[in-house]
Parts: structure tokens; sequence; C-alpha cells
């Protein structure tokens, strides 16, 4: 309801569909071939194309040599999905009706306690009604790392990437300012204290150019929960804060709107997807419980801000969403109210609805309409 904070408002259905062959002739080889089938059905304001439809394409199809779990290393090449980490940074994006692929070649190390990717990639451009295919030029070359003995009762996974991207091609990440060449290093230690206490906390830096740019932008992200195990339904109340730079002074020469690169962005700042990693101050309180075996629920508030009200506000796309308004008097997005549920019905099927409202701050009502935005919901997923 109230698309892009105005009144048109939508309902509309998705459906997705995956076949996959999965052969493997001989234990250090396998061959996995993906086709996945994504539409979108009684939609009135959004469009028939990625990422609500993208009819029959190839999802996956690489060749392994090695395998995952046995030996020293393995090596994947061809198109694949990649999920490092709590997909912060580089996930599948499967919230999407479509998702996200990249074509690699790939190298996985795992001695005991530890794995280590290397690879050089480049993500897929969706275009329905063709066979997807990468943009020549738009490339990402990374390590990401697993250690799960370094830190007590913790995993510690440093990354760094470097991402380069042509300048004639319009993409969110350059807005049209020239060629990216950026540097991305970070880390996430995740673990448990005691008391029940856990933590997630990931932080990456940027250097490097886009355009006549110097990049200069770093993102942060902070989560502590409790459980109580011994209490009905193992409540589990949290409290995170998310922070990501924007660039405060656009007509100089540094650039520090943080690229949030290939993330399963769903639910990383608000459920309702209204807000990525670019730009913005997130504070969010909430509480997990399973009230039965199969049922979880959880209900969250959002308080969000603009980094500096001086550059735009991205979507959890990466994309820009809201240009930068000089007549804004405030950095006030909002606040969301967000209640979700979940019902395992069995290891095959499992039920999901919800509710997000963003009631609209400042910022927005200044910049736009400022209509308030919904986001009911209702979902069914099924494994074969």
């Amino acid at each position: 309801e109230h698309i892009g904070y105005k009144s048109p408002s939508d309902g509309y259905d998705l459906t997705q569909l995956r076949l996959g062959i999965y052969i493997k002739p001989a234990r250090w080889f396998e061959l996995v071939a993906v086709t996945q089938d994504s539409r979108v059905f009684f939609n009135q304001h959004i469009a028939n194309a990625p990422p609500y439809q993208n009819i029959w394409d190839i999802r996956e199809a690489y060749a392994r040599l090695g395998t995952e779990s046995e030996g020293s290393a393995d090596l994947v090449i061809g198109r694949q999905m990649f999920s490092f980490g709590d997909e912060r940074v580089i996930g599948p994006s499967d919230w999407l009706n479509m998702g996200r692929t990249f074509d690699t070649i790939r190298l996985d190390l795992h001695p005991a306690g530890a794995s280590v990717s290397i690879f050089a990639a480049s993500v897929i451009n969706a275009v329905d009604g063709q066979i997807d295919h990468h943009i020549e030029g738009n490339n990402l070359y990374g390590i990401y790392s697993s250690f799960k003995k370094l830190v007590p009762r913790a995993v510690l996974e440093p990354y760094l990437f470097w991402r380069i991207a042509p300048g004639n091609v319009s993409l969110p990440e350059t807005q049209g300012h020239g060629h990216l060449n950026e540097l991305t290093g970070g880390a996430r230690v995740a673990g448990t204290l005691a008391g029940g206490f856990d933590y997630d906390v990931e932080m990456n830096k940027q250097t490097g150019s886009l355009g006549r740019y110097t990049i200069d932008a770093w993102g942060g992200h902070w989560n502590v929960g409790k459980t109580f195990l011994n209490t009905r339904g193992k409540p589990r109340p949290f409290l995170e804060y998310n922070y990501a730079t924007g660039t405060k002074h656009p007509a100089g020469d540094t650039w520090s709107t943080h690229d949030q690169l290939y993330p399963s962005s769903h639910d990383k700042m608000d459920f309702a997807d209204q807000f990525g990693w670019r730009n913005i101050e997130d504070l969010r309180a909430g509480v997990m419980e399973k009230i039965a075996r199969r049922w979880t629920f959880t209900e969250m508030v959002n308080n969000l801000w603009l980094a500096t009200k001086n550059d735009a506000v991205y979507s959890a796309s990466g994309a820009a969403s809201v240009a930068a308004d000089p007549r804004a008097t405030s950095r006030r997005l909002g606040s969301e109210l967000d209640l979700v549920g979940t019902f395992k019905q069995n290891a095959h099927v499992t039920y999901g609805f919800g509710f997000a409202h963003l009631f609209t701050g400042r910022f927005l009502q200044e910049a736009t309409p400022g209509k308030d935005y919904s986001y009911p919901f209702t979902y069914v997923t099924y494994v074969f």
C-alpha cells in the first residue's frame, strides 16, 4: 500500500519453481544444472520484469571438482549461488522472486576448523524473455574466510573484495559517475556468551575510486540478544544498530556512499525492504519466540534516519529511491512496526505471514508525498 509513499497501491501473487539435476559420476566430480521459473500475477503497478518475473531461465549450471565436505579443496566453474556469512555483503537474495547468481571460478579451501573461498565472479544481469548473462567488466574478486577456533564460542569471518565496474553501463552503485574501482575489507564475528547472550557484529571499510571521486566509506552492524531458555516460548529479545555512510558533499572529491555489494538484503534494515545498507542509520529492537514446536513469531520496531540528508534514500536493492532534497529540514525517515510469523508443517512445507507498516518521518514527508507504507504478505514454501 502507498508505493513510493504515494497513493498507488498494489496486490500481487508471486510464484517460483526450481527444477534441478545433480549428477555425480565420481566422488570428486559433480555436475549441477538448475532452471527457475519466476512469475508475477494480478499486479497493476509493478512491472512484469525482474526481480518479480523472469520466465524459465538458467539458475545454476556448474561443474565441481572435489567435494565440499571431504579433502582439502574443491573447485567450481560455472554459474552458482553465493552465500557467505550472514549474507549481509554477498548472498542469493532469495526473498526476491528470482534471486541472484554469479558466473564464477571459485576455489574453496577447507582445512580443519576453517574455510576459505577465493573467487572471480560477475553477477548475472537478469532480463526477462532471454537467457541471462553477466555484464562484461562488472567483476568481483574476493576472499571470504571463516574460522571457528580463533575466538572462543564464536565464528570469525574476515573478507576482502575488489570490485570493478565499467563507466559506460548504468548501475545503481555507480549512478552514472564513471568507472568503479573499489576495495572492501571487513569482518564478521558472531557467537554466544554466558547467561544465554549472543551477539553478531560486522563492519567493513571501502576505498578506491568512482569516476573523479575518491572512495571513503564504511558500514557497520551490531546485534545483541538474550535467549530465556527456561521461559515458555524461549523468547529472545534483541537490540540492533545498523549504520552506513552517505556522501555529505556531492560537489566535493570524496564519495562516501557505502556500497552494500550483493547482499540478501531482505530484513537487514527493515522487513518492508524500503531501505538498504547505504546512507542509513537504523536502531532496531524486537523479540523472537517459539510459542509452539512449529510456530515462530517475531515482533520488531525500527527507527530510521539518513546518515546525511545531502545524499539519497537507497532501497534494499541499493538503487536510489528518493533523491536528496536540499529543502529537507530533518534526516528522519520514520518508524516501522513489523509482525512476522512462520509455521513449519513438516520437513517439506512452511507457511509464513506478516505485516510491516512504515510511519513516514519528516524527511519523507518533505521530499515525497509522505504517505505511510504498508506491506502485508503471506507465503508457502514447498521443498520436494
